[in-house]
């Protein structure tokens, strides 16, 4: 029997926080910014939703009615408490992704989100969140993904296999996560307190080490230690999106559109010269050192005019 799990973590929840790049009303300035019609939120997807505050948030203050999974039992509880408290309708299950995927129940979405989810999870479960994209999101409608991202996590890579790999060692298993994550930070003290040469190469390590001995421990569990754990470039990510006919819209952090913020002169001189959207993302990546993207895609994107934009974004 396969496991519905399939290597994911389930034995502690996740920390409860609320998520504004879930919300679809946001996702309509970026869309008229970027020249493109907006699509009516109707029906509004969030797959892993954690404790589901962002879910039951958007849920009772919009008319869009919304479906989430969670796989997690006690995550699932906690929408479930949080929807009755608030009244709103919300479809709340507690499916693996191929489960939910299989519902014929939901309807069609005009947007779905994912945060948290894509980086953390196998690569089958990321063929299955694809296909459910390309059946379920609606022609028009918006994707929200957001994933740890390459080059940033290059140099911490390595640090992160060493915490997992001892927590996961076989004298560890008779204790509970937490203990073997405090083992495993206690572990790394020691092992960059010889000034290991991959240390002296990236000296970054100390000052990421103390701030994840300060994080919640429900955190790290989800953020490092699960069985899976892919930071991507931005290319990857588009070509495992391909089959769900999607295209990249726009970053979901606003203050990624002010380039003047982010980039020095000669490097947005050197990103204008690049017609193509998709290497200009992967070029800007690699010139800021991007550690995590948020993103908005969309299917079949319909274009305004000028004029239609200018007068939608007019206040």
């Amino acid at each position: 029997m396969t496991d519905r799990t399939d290597g994911y973590l389930t034995d502690i929840g996740y920390t409860h926080g609320y998520y504004a790049e879930l919300n679809p009303l946001r996702a309509r300035l970026a869309l008229l910014n970027a020249g493109l019609k907006v699509p009516q939120m109707g029906a509004a997807c969030e797959l892993g939703f954690g404790q589901g505050l962002s879910l039951n948030i958007h849920a009772a203050a919009s008319a869009t009615r919304w479906h989430g999974t969670d796989i997690i039992a006690d995550h699932a509880a906690t929408a479930r408490q949080l929807a009755a408290a608030s009244g709103a309708a919300v479809g709340i299950c507690q499916d693996s992704f191929e489960e939910f995927g299989a519902r014929h129940d939901l309807p069609a979405f005009d947007y779905i989100g994912l945060h948290g989810v894509w980086t953390w999870i196998s690569d089958r479960n990321r063929a299955v969140i694809v296909d459910f994209v390309r059946r379920k999101l609606k022609p028009g409608g918006v994707l929200y993904i957001d994933y740890n991202t390459l080059p940033g996590w290059t140099g911490v890579s390595p640090l992160r296999h060493l915490l997992v790999e001892h927590a996961h060692r076989t004298d560890a298993q008779d204790r509970g996560i937490v203990e073997r994550i405090d083992d495993a930070l206690t572990f790394s003290d020691r092992l960059l307190a010889t000034n290991p040469e991959y240390l002296r190469e990236n000296p970054q390590l100390l000052e990421r080490l103390k701030t994840l001995k300060k994080e919640d421990r429900r955190y790290l569990a989800h953020e490092y230690f699960n069985h899976d754990w892919a930071p991507m470039h931005f290319a990857t990510v588009q070509r495992w999106l391909e089959p769900a006919a999607v295209s990249y819209i726009c970053s979901a952090d606003f203050a990624d559109h002010v380039e003047a913020l982010n980039l020095s002169e000669p490097q947005r001189r050197l990103l204008g010269e690049i017609d193509d959207p998709g290497f200009r993302q992967s070029v800007r990546d690699f010139l800021i050192n991007q550690h995590f993207r948020r993103d908005y895609w969309i299917k079949g994107a319909a274009k305004l005019s000028d004029a239609e934009r200018a007068d939608a974004l007019r206040p």
